[in-house]
This record gives C-alpha cells, sequence and structure tokens, in this order.
C-alpha cells in the first residue's frame, strides 16, 4: 500500500505540474485538426490542443515535445509487493501507443514523367496513382515519466522499410520561480532538427508531403534538407533547453546542439544519398557532423512569433556508399521566423512561416561530383496556412533555389536527371494547396505547383531538351488516413 502511495502522490504531483504547464499554452485549443493518434489517447486531449493541423504544432505542442512526449493522464500502475523485499516498479500504459499512417496519391506533370530525363521505375507516362504511396507505422509516447519516444517506420512506393524521423528522449523540467520554467532534455535522433519546434526546419517544412512522382522531389536542396531519416541514413546524440520566462510565461529561449555520424555501423551498405537527383557525393560522412541551434519565440493574446537561427557543418566522402577517396564539405547556415495566430472561440488560425538556407560547398581534389572546387546553394521558402472551423484549409507558398552553376553537380548523366541549363540548380515556383478534414483522422488535398524556372531552365529555348519550365507544372491529389 505505500508503494501505491507513493505512485499515486508522484502522479498527483505530475498532474499538477502539467496543469501549470497548460497555461503556457494559452490558446491552444484552436482547431480540431488531427495528429498522431497515440499522443490523443495517452494524454486524452483533442488533437487540437496540439495542433492547427499534422505536423503545424501549438505552444501547448511545442511544450509536449519539449516533454519528451511524455505528458498523460492515464492511471499508473500499482507497484507490486513482492513477498520477500519490494520489486522493481514499472508504469505501463493502458492504451496503446501504436499508430498507422496511410498515404495515397496521384500525380499529373505538364510535360510527363520523361522531362526527368531518367526512367522512374514503373512510372507511367503520366496520371501515376501510388496507393499506398506510403505506410508508416509509429511507437510514440511516454516509456517512463522522464522519458518518450518517436519512433517512424515507414514502408514506400519503392518497395522497402526505413526509419523515418525518429528519436529517443530524456527530459525533464525545472521550476526557476513563479515565472520561470526550464525544460532540459537529451536526445538520440537519426535527422538534423527532428527535435526542432517549429514548422520552419527541414524536417518540419511546408509543404509536408509530396507524391513520388512530383517535380518537387528533382529540385536541388542543401544537404541537411536532404539528410533526413531513411533519405540519408544517420545517428545523432544531442541535448537542449528551453527557458520560459516572462508574465504569462510568454517568453521562450530554445537552444539544441547535437552531432551526427553514420548510422550504418563499419560497413558499407547501400544508403539513400541527398544528392540521388542532383549527382552530388552519395558516400558516408567523412567524421563527425555538428548542428546547433537557436530561438526565440514570444506569446502575445491569440498571436505568436518565433525567430531562430541553425548551422550544420558536414564533410562527406565523394564516392558512391564509401568510406574512402576525396571529401566534400557542406556548411549549412539558417535564418527562420514564424508568425501564428489561434482564434478559440471560432476554431480558426493562421501561421505565415519564412526561412533561408545558405550553403557553402567545398569539393575535395579528385572528386567526380563538382566541376568546381567550391559553390554556394541558397533555398529560401516563404508560405502560408490557413484553417477555417477545423475542417477547411488552405495554404501556399513562394520556394526560390540559387546558387552557383555547377554541370557536375547538378547535370550529372549518371544520375536519374540530366535536363538543366548549364548545371543550374536555380528554381522557382508558386504553390496553392487546398485542404479538406471530414474527420480528424482524414485529411484530403490538391496541390498545383507553377514553376518561373526549373534547374536554370526558363523558356524552351534555354534548355537542350527542349523542355520549358511550365513542363514540370504538377498537380497532386493526396490524402491521409491515420489511426
Amino acid at each position: 500500500m505505500e508503494g501505491f502511495m507513493v505512485s499515486r502522490s508522484l502522479y498527483f504531483k505530475k498532474k499538477k505540474l502539467i496543469v501549470a504547464l497548460a497555461a503556457v499554452g494559452g490558446m491552444v485549443l484552436s482547431s480540431s485538426a488531427w495528429a498522431l493518434p497515440s499522443f490523443a489517447r495517452q494524454t486524452g486531449w483533442s488533437c487540437a490542443a496540439c495542433h492547427t493541423s499534422y505536423p503545424q504544432l501549438t505552444p501547448m505542442g511545442r511544450m509536449f515535445k519539449l516533454l519528451g512526449f511524455t505528458t498523460t493522464n492515464l492511471q499508473r500502475q500499482q507497484k507490486l509487493q513482492a513477498k520477500f523485499g519490494n520489486s522493481v516498479g514499472v508504469l505501463l500504459s493502458r492504451v496503446s501507443q501504436f499508430s498507422i499512417f496511410l498515404q495515397a496519391a496521384a500525380t499529373n506533370v505538364a510535360g510527363g514523367q520523361v522531362v526527368f530525363g531518367g526512367t522512374n521505375a514503373g512510372a507511367s507516362p503520366n496520371n501515376n496513382v501510388e496507393f499506398p504511396q506510403q505506410v508508416s507505422l509509429f511507437y510514440a509516447g511516454e516509456i517512463t515519466p522522464h522519458i518518450g519516444d518517436f519512433l517512424h517506420l515507414t514502408y514506400d512506393e519503392n518497395g522497402g522499410f526505413a526509419f523515418d524521423d525518429s528519436s529517443i528522449v530524456w527530459t525533464h523540467p525545472w521550476k526557476l520561480g513563479k515565472n520561470n520554467l526550464l525544460v532540459t532534455g537529451v536526445d538520440v535522433n537519426n535527422t538534423p532538427t527532428a527535435m526542432d519546434l517549429w514548422n520552419t526546419t527541414p524536417d518540419w517544412q511546408s509543404p509536408f508531403y509530396s507524391s513520388g512522382y512530383s517535380s518537387m522531389g528533382h529540385v536541388p536542396q542543401p544537404f541537411i534538407v536532404g539528410s533526413a531519416g531513411a533519405g540519408y541514413p544517420l545517428a545523432g546524440v544531442g541535448t537542449y533547453a528551453a527557458d520560459i520566462f516572462g508574465p504569462n510565461k510568454a517568453n521562450w529561449l530554445y537552444a539544441d546542439a547535437d552531432v551526427y555520424t553514420n548510422a550504418q555501423g563499419t560497413g558499407n551498405p547501400t544508403v539513400g544519398g541527398f544528392a540521388s537527383f542532383n549527382g552530388g557525393p552519395n558516400g558516408r560522412l567523412s567524421g563527425a557532423a555538428p548542428y546547433v541551434r537557436l530561438a526565440y519565440q514570444h506569446d502575445w493574446g491569440n498571436w505568436n512569433w518565433e525567430v531562430g537561427a541553425y548551422g550544420m557543418w558536414s564533410s562527406v566522402y565523394d564516392g558512391l556508399h564509401t568510406k574512402t577517396g576525396p571529401i566534400d564539405t557542406f556548411d549549412d547556415y539558417d535564418l527562420d521566423t514564424q508568425l501564428q495566430w489561434l482564434n478559440i472561440n471560432d476554431n480558426n488560425n493562421l501561421t505565415v512561416r519564412a526561412a533561408w538556407i545558405n550553403e557553402q560547398q567545398g569539393f575535395g581534389a579528385g572528386n567526380n561530383s563538382s566541376s568546381l572546387s567550391s559553390g554556394n546553394l541558397n533555398s529560401f521558402n516563404l508560405n502560408a496556412t490557413y484553417w477555417y472551423h477545423d475542417h477547411y484549409g488552405i495554404q501556399g507558398g513562394y520556394r526560390n533555389v540559387w546558387g552557383t552553376a555547377n554541370p557536375g553537380l547538378y547535370n550529372n548523366p549518371n544520375t536519374n536527371f540530366t535536363y538543366s541549363a548549364n548545371g543550374s540548380p536555380d528554381t522557382s515556383n508558386e504553390w496553392i494547396e487546398a485542404s479538406y478534414l471530414p474527420w480528424w483522422n482524414t485529411r484530403f488535398s490538391l496541390r498545383y505547383v507553377v514553376y518561373n524556372k526549373f534547374r536554370g531552365i526558363g523558356a524552351p529555348s534555354s534548355s537542350t531538351s527542349g523542355y520549358g519550365a511550365s513542363s514540370y507544372n504538377t498537380l497532386e491529389l493526396l490524402a491521409w488516413i491515420a489511426y
């Protein structure tokens, strides 16, 4: 009975703390958007407490993630007393921590799949349907009162299983006075920016997802964008801290530092390369790749605003799947901001985001990836999302990629994409998407992407292939269902 009373005491202390933290979120009940169902089962909260729409987070969603996905209103199992001494207690959830996502897509590219040069295995000339596009299995939630996990296993249209963005977190809140709360954490994860709290970093950035036949997957991107989860197997360990202070705890100061290395041991297994369509190095990391993130958020009324920056410094072997030979370097620097409005009365919300990444590239002597010894690549993403009365969403944005023309890197005949204007990465587009949520765990979206320039190609005359930028315009019908 004594062990049971201790467990109950800890439970109510934690519950009291979480109630206090709920005040930090303020206007969290903004819309009934859907999120990871296992979290809703664990906490008993509406999905709207943490999300405007998946994967966009509200202030409460950021707090839930800071606490390592451990917040729960579940009754604890009683601690059993062994006949000969006390047994070691274990806390077991009474609800499933498994969730499953099913994604499907239908894609039409204006010029057909032929505009990408190489042949996509199994692709029709156009109007490709993927059912499923992906099936994702999640095991996510509280493991102990201070340890939580977000494990994401995906089966994709290529017929393989791989871990997408996944993490295991130890976290602890520290109350430093009436108006100051410090949350610290230690984590292991496989994706740079996976632990971030805002939708301005590559792992959680709008437009969030696209089909396997979309033009978006053929746009050159900085290393940090392409090094996510299944795309480029990494393993990282890091620590983070968030100081939440001031009247009503309206100020958030967040810092995260991680270091990444290869996730596949000492051998040379097949890896996905960050530059699978760009012609860049597909080799493994040389040494460790550090990542540092700083961000500040301020809450007032129904609004919250974030501004932040991060950096990642990576050295990659140039050869395919190797750990020898020339080494190329990719130094990524970011500035980003997010403004969010949450209307708790009418269940409407608006989020505006902007992010700019500058990558400085260096290519080792004797490399097979680049025509130059150095270069740069920039990526700018400006977008906004509006949800009306839980069910109807519209979002859109502008994306611009520009940098040093490099035929060896962006017009490599050994890759699936060989069309470019003089090896230019320069690409810009506008996109718009309409979404409908008939239920909290079901979403249908229609997106259209219009290209002004695609890998340096503007008018058809600027391309040796004869295709102009408009040939890459893409229409996508997307569907998600989660349980």
